[in-house]
């Protein structure tokens, strides 16, 4: 691993330490039979990227003492940062010494103490890419819009919010009415 230039940061909130890093990419790629008997695939899904890190937090820290400065109520603080980080569930930008994230957000999120470290945390995060799509309406020519062989109307959608008491009934009277 690189020196680090500066500490490892989650949505601005800098760390003493990144003790471990891992990126990891992966991908679905369904099959289907064929009455030939093998298997075909026809796309790959791609999953969005994760981040696991496990990271050192004191009230004291050696690494980045001059930029961090102690605090008895640091590592308190830090963590109370991370857990309403996690709790907005907005996506974040994680900046390591030699790469930046963006839209990602917190999936997990643990925080170990122990004797021999004293007043600090050792911190296992995980991070998930969120990809964000946008909604488009495309007009749909008159030929698709009958059913049957008749070509009578399809019939029309409710677009307006059901009733808390109207139950099941009153959203298929709303989808076919």
């Amino acid at each position: 691993m690189p020196k680090a230039t500066r500490p490892v940061a989650i949505d601005g909130i800098e760390f003493d330490a990144l003790i471990s890093s891992d990126e990891s990419y992966s991908a679905d790629i369904p099959s289907y039979p064929t009455d030939q008997g093998f298997e075909v695939s026809d796309t790959i899904i791609l999953h969005p990227e994760t981040l696991d890190m496990t990271l050192f937090l004191s009230n004291t820290p050696v690494t980045w003492a001059l930029r961090l400065g102690a605090n008895p109520m640091r590592a308190a603080d830090v963590k109370a940062r991370l857990l309403k980080t996690y709790r907005k569930r907005n996506t974040v930008t994680v900046v390591t010494s030699n790469e930046t994230y963006e839209s990602i957000s917190i999936a997990s999120i643990s925080f170990s103490k122990a004797l021999d470290i004293g007043y600090a945390y050792e911190i296992s995060i995980s991070l998930q890419k969120v990809i964000v799509t946008q909604q488009k309406t495309v007009g749909i020519p008159a030929s698709y819009g009958k059913s049957g062989n008749t070509g009578a109307n399809a019939g029309k959608a409710s677009t307006t919010a059901v009733s808390q008491s109207g139950g099941k009934a009153s959203i298929l009277a709303g989808m076919f009415g």
